[in-house]
């Protein structure tokens, strides 16, 4: 817009006769305050009363290419071209170098070229001009040419950041990457703040496997460029290569902006891309705490990390609390789904298929990927294969839809044949080893090619020990037939954090494995220490939000004295204010009906807090039976604690009671009866 109106400027300047009618004056006003419809109308009004003004038809035919109204735009700038007059050399290059705009468009790069070649004999110094031309070459893999186009800029102009820029991606491209480094090094000091720089610099530093640094200049890419989120995307694959670094760089973000939600949310996804779903889990959950109001893409992000750590009912809660808040959320729905499916719900699976064909009548690879296993899982092979072909036609580039496609050819339509092709164009697509999802392993597998899948997946392990490769190797060696070194692997996989078990029981790769004793053994052993873990995997934080190395904290509060070795304590359940019976001898949270109704009436308690029935003994040593729930959220002064089990009294006259082996989760807890205060050290 900035270089039209300076095209124009410099026209109008030149025609200082050029009488300016309203209808004009009032067009170039609505042009350059983009209200293009506004501005449309008057240029057309103009050209009725004046069909030989070539500037209004150049306004009008960028009005048209902003449009994309390509065959209107080249016959404005035709018949704008008819009129120009000598004096006019400026807009002539300006209706070319728009006509070479429109060519691109259309994918004609042979007349662009040519058309910003004319606009460059109207003005050789117009580094503009040079630079259209420049893309179009380099789009068009003629690097040579592009080159030549940038070299003149920097003729005219020895520090012109866009060419320098240009230059560097061109050497990207054709692998010159020392020589990338040395240019882009020199022009992030020429313009510290100029954000493409860093961004090639970064991608010239990986392929010389400078991977630190690498991942240092895309994150300065993704703070000058405003959080460009396509940075951030090549800013988590980077990471891959050093998590500690990454994360080292948003925790700088998140301890200068303590009340900023925004990075720890980036945090959160910097550990979920990297496998690391119990760390990302806590930061998810600060980051949702310090916003103030719900935030779909927190919950959903949430939701994931239950669902990779194999708690269902968790990530399904987040999914539901997502979509409360943008029921446009295709995502929900299909994670829902799979939910479903993985709890053979496979009614509950299609319900949940279908809501999200409502919302998105034309959705995305994942959905017919993910549809397609479950028409397989209920043996509609027909279906799922229809499936797998529309997920493969929405993307091409998904090794996991080929993978599945060619299993469901040889397993279920007995067609080798176009099972063998599949499982080729997962080699094709599949090169590199990754953190996860590693296709070519299981397709080299398919293929009988048994030794090099399993050099394969050393190789793989060598660069990423990571607990989901770890699985897959389980999973290989157990189609392979060799108990011993699936269990030895997927023993790993869980040492090394996997604990998605609702993966594990859906599993098909896994059923040559589960009749064997040491695997139910080794899944007993650890689902149980999971679950333990699981009690206080979010546990305590702090209003300023946990480090990655917590330094322990104390929090004080009072408390009034009830008598009999009782004190009242105030706190907060669900952001609800309580004042709670702090009794050393009760081993629990209780909370009377009334109070729970009065919650649930309220919205301080959902009906997936409630979990059932148990037994419970109060001071006296007297057991009664309750019902059992979960407190999302309790707070005593600045210490919080998560998803904690309480009982709710079949009584509505009971007192609200906090028990001390329940307050001990916080951490260290300490009485001064004489100051009346209650300290948590943690």
């Amino acid at each position: 817009m900035k270089k039209i109106v300076f095209i124009l400027m410099l026209v109008l300047f030149a025609l200082s006769g050029f009488a300016q009618s309203v209808n004009f004056k009032e067009g170039k006003n609505a042009f350059n305050n983009n209200d293009l419809e506004t501005a449309l109308k008057f240029f057309s009004n103009d050209i009725q009363d004046n069909p030989s003004r070539s500037v209004t038809y150049f306004y009008r035919a960028w009005i048209y290419y902003k449009k994309s109204l390509y065959a209107k735009a080249l016959e404005d700038i035709n018949v704008g071209m008819k009129h120009i007059t000598r004096k006019q050399k400026l807009l002539k290059g300006g209706l070319y170098e728009l006509k070479a705009k429109v060519n691109k468009e259309l994918e004609e790069p042979g007349l662009a070229i040519e058309n910003y070649t004319a606009a460059i004999k109207c003005d050789p110094k117009d580094d503009d001009f040079y630079a259209g031309r420049a893309q179009v070459c380099y789009e068009a893999c003629q690097y040579e040419k592009s080159e030549s186009d940038y070299l003149s800029i920097l003729k005219f102009d020895e520090n012109n950041a866009r060419a320098m820029a240009g230059l560097g991606r061109n050497y990207l491209a054709q692998k010159r990457y020392e020589e990338a480094g040395k240019l882009l090094e020199r022009l992030k000091k020429l313009h510290p703040k100029y954000g493409t720089a860093y961004y090639f610099s970064s991608k010239a530093l990986y392929k010389q496997k400078k991977y630190d640094e690498a991942i240092d200049d895309m994150f300065q890419a993704y703070i000058i460029c405003d959080l460009d989120e396509e940075y951030f995307e090549k800013f988590l694959t980077y990471s891959e290569k050093n998590c500690g670094l990454a994360m080292a760089k948003i925790n700088d973000k998140i301890k200068n902006e303590p009340d900023n939600y925004y990075w720890r949310g980036r945090a959160g996804t910097l550990l979920m891309n990297n496998g690391e779903y119990r760390r990302a889990l806590k930061y998810f959950t600060q980051a949702i705490d310090l916003k103030k109001e719900p935030d779909a893409y927190l919950l959903t992000q949430r939701g994931l990390c239950y669902n990779n750590l194999g708690l269902l009912s968790l990530a399904s809660e987040n999914f539901k609390e997502s979509l409360k808040n943008d029921s446009t959320y295709t995502f929900d729905y299909i994670m829902l789904a799979e939910i479903e499916r993985q709890k053979d719900n496979y009614e509950g699976a299609n319900s949940s298929f279908c809501k999200a064909l409502e919302i998105t009548p034309d959705p995305s690879w994942y959905f017919y990927f993910c549809r397609a296993n479950l028409m397989y899982k209920t043996n509609n092979y027909q279906l799922a294969l229809n499936d797998y072909n529309k997920a493969i036609e929405k993307d091409t580039t998904q090794s996991y839809a080929y993978l599945y496609r060619g299993r469901l050819y040889k397993y279920k339509l007995n067609d080798k044949e176009k099972a063998i092709a599949d499982f080729e164009l997962v080699l094709k697509r599949d090169t590199l080893p990754s953190i996860s999802g590693n296709a070519r392993t299981f397709a080299l597998f398919e293929l009988g090619r048994i030794d090099e899948a399993v050099n394969y997946m050393r190789k793989v392990l060598d660069q990423s020990t990571t607990s989901s490769n770890l699985y897959d190797a389980a999973c290989l060696y157990s189609l392979m037939n060799k108990p011993d070194e699936a269990i030895k692997s997927l023993s790993m996989a869980f040492e090394s954090g996997y604990a998605n078990f609702a993966h594990i029981y859906d599993d098909e790769d896994l059923k040559n494995i589960r009749t064997q004793p040491l695997f139910n053994q080794l899944l007993s052993v650890w689902k149980t220490k999971i679950d333990n873990e699981f009690q206080s995997l979010t546990s305590v934080k702090t209003k300023d939000g946990i480090t990655e190395n917590a330094v322990k904290k104390n929090t004080v509060v009072p408390l009034h004295s009830k008598g009999s070795g009782t004190f009242e304590l105030a706190c907060k359940i669900n952001n609800l204010p309580l004042n709670f019976i702090f009794d050393t001898g009760a081993s629990d949270i209780s909370i009377s009906q009334t109070e729970v109704q009065f919650m649930l009436k309220n919205n301080f308690l959902k009906s997936s807090d409630i979990l059932g029935s148990q037994q419970y003994m109060d001071a006296n040593g007297n057991v009664e039976v309750g019902t059992k729930i979960v407190l999302r959220k309790v707070e005593i002064g600045d210490a919080v604690l998560y998803n904690v089990a309480a009982s709710v009294i079949n009584n509505n006259k009971a007192p609200l009671l906090f028990g001390q082996s329940a307050l001990s989760k916080y951490g260290t807890i300490v009485i001064d009866n004489d100051k009346k205060t209650l300290s948590i050290l943690y």
